[in-house]
């Protein structure tokens, strides 16, 4: 696990289209979880023990909803990293030209499981 970078920060962006909407043109839970946990499968998968580790647990909070047409940004970074745990921050932002607001804030946990 030492050999894990700390300042790592991976950045996913997407656009919200049609088939990611409800009926009100606002962009489906579901839809986001399933973005924001594709990001960070893809950056747990860059760990060397990655095999190895074991959800533990998730705090999401939806603040605002994302709409049709939105640009958004996952961006995700380590909050913690041992030798028996990772848990990693995500936030989605709109993405605007002069600001960005977070529509979508996320804890994930996961233990490393010792090999027998």
């Amino acid at each position: 696990m030492k050999t894990l970078n700390t300042s790592q920060n991976i950045k996913n962006q997407f656009v919200v289209n049609k088939k990611q909407v409800s009926k009100n043109k606002v962009l489906k839970t579901s839809i986001l979880f399933d973005k924001i946990e594709s990001n960070l499968q893809s950056s747990l998968n860059l760990y060397k023990n990655s095999s190895d580790l074991s959800f533990k647990s998730i705090d999401f909070n939806l603040i605002e909803n994302a709409y049709l047409n939105d640009k958004l940004i996952i961006q995700n970074n380590i909050k913690k990293l041992s030798t028996t745990e990772v848990v990693l921050n995500i936030t989605v932002s709109k993405k605007e030209e002069k600001k960005q607001d977070i529509i979508c804030s996320a804890v994930f946990g996961y233990t490393l499981e010792k090999a027998s």
